[in-house]
């Protein structure tokens, strides 16, 4: 009876050796392919442009085909991609989009095929910080799935970029457990994800960890919300707030990256309370904020000169990233979209970012900065990227992938 019970348990007989324990059995490996599911939209209702609005997006632009078109800066390039869009020429008059995958991307071998992965630097020069951070340009961007480029000799598609994305994410919503460093990591996968995903996306990677989209969307989101708890407690105390480095305001650009992720997710169908709930209450959330911060960055700058330059940077981070999440917002059609008002008065406060910065003689002096102060010039090159994409947008300009 004992001998039974062992056996019923897993434990099985071997020949020569005794009782020796089976190993765990794992879900074979099941890494679908992207699908070209989502397609171009663009925003009901363009705003109408301004001098103030011309000046500001050729400023932007170029400093995005002066700098960001840098053949040696991949994170740039990627960022330029996203906002000037697939057709993206380098300094050196290489396909952005080739160049970054013929340069920089690795081939990872998978069961009988090949995935493509990014690292998160190549010498010494970042590539994508963040995982999934150039498949999200890629989507944004508008480039198929099923565009060749060649890596290591080797023909590929952009596709095997998303399937080695699914071969390296795994959540296990169980355990909460799952193949990110932090939550901080989470949002520029999860939006690439969606962007390429059919409906009901379960995948099982080469370690046996099985995963919805779903699920991990669910994460992502109870994430955000437990990090903007404080911003929602004195909202619905009108009272005001003060950035210390909490909450939300730990990640990535205010959490903006977060944000759009989720949105993203959520507007393409992924999770729960598709695009309701926690989700309206977040666009609702960010709008309560945007003055507050824009006004302790104003008064900051006020009260100590010297550091006027890093807070005009701080300031086009808040309202090109602002600009940009409320206007995909926007062009989705959901019921809580913000209203053309509500844009213009965002719109208006990147044209004073973009003016100020000016005034500073920063984009003037960007050569300067990029040797003395890389990470702010890689904050100008980002931020610029974003604002821009936020006022193609809006414009009805550059559409968005839904």
């Amino acid at each position: 009876m004992f001998l039974i019970a062992i056996l019923a348990c897993g434990i099985e007989q071997g020949p020569d050796e005794g009782i020796v324990v089976s190993p765990p059995t794992r879900d074979p490996v099941s890494i679908p392919a992207p699908v070209e599911t989502s397609r171009a939209r663009t925003i009901a209702a363009p705003l109408e442009t301004s001098p103030a609005w011309i000046q500001a997006q050729q400023t932007l632009e170029t400093v995005l085909q002066t700098y960001g078109t840098d053949p040696d800066s991949p994170w740039a390039i990627g960022h330029s991609l996203m906002a000037l869009g697939s057709g993206l020429k380098l300094s050196n008059d290489e396909d952005a989009v080739q160049w970054l995958f013929s340069q920089y991307a690795t081939r990872t071998p998978l069961e009988d095929t090949w995935v493509l992965s990014f690292p998160a630097s190549k010498d010494n020069r970042p590539v994508e910080p963040h995982p999934g951070q150039i498949l999200k340009a890629l989507t944004e961007a508008g480039v198929s799935p099923n565009t060749e480029v060649t890596v290591d000799g080797h023909t590929h598609t952009a596709g095997d970029l998303y399937r080695g994305v699914l071969a390296t994410t795994w959540f296990d919503s169980k355990t909460g457990r799952s193949s990110f460093k932090e939550p901080n990591d989470i949002p520029w996968t999860l939006f690439g994800l969606a962007n390429w995903s059919a409906p009901e996306l379960t995948w099982t990677d080469g370690q046996g960890h099985t995963t919805t989209l779903a699920a991990l969307t669910n994460h992502a989101s109870m994430t955000l919300s437990t990090a903007t708890r404080f911003l929602s407690e004195a909202a619905h105390k009108k009272t005001q707030f003060t950035k210390r480095g909490q909450g939300i305001f730990k990640y990535t650009c205010g959490g903006a990256h977060m944000i759009q992720g989720v949105a993203r997710a959520k507007l393409r169908g992924f999770g729960l309370n598709t695009s309701d709930g926690p989700f309206r209450h977040q666009m609702r959330l960010l709008q309560y904020r945007f003055p507050q911060e824009l006004a302790q960055i104003d008064a900051g700058a006020k009260a100590s000169p010297r550091h006027a330059i890093p807070l005009a940077v701080q300031r086009l981070k808040l309202c090109g990233h602002t600009l940009e999440t409320l206007g995909q917002l926007a062009v989705s059609g959901h019921p809580d979209a913000p209203t053309p008002e509500e844009l213009q008065s965002i719109a208006d406060e990147v044209f004073r970012s973009v003016a100020l910065l000016e005034q500073l003689s920063v984009f003037k002096n960007l050569h300067i900065m990029k040797t003395e102060n890389e990470q702010m010039f890689l904050d100008v090159i980002g931020d610029s990227a974003h604002a821009l994409r936020g006022l193609r947008i809006a414009r009805g300009e550059d559409p968005v992938y839904y």
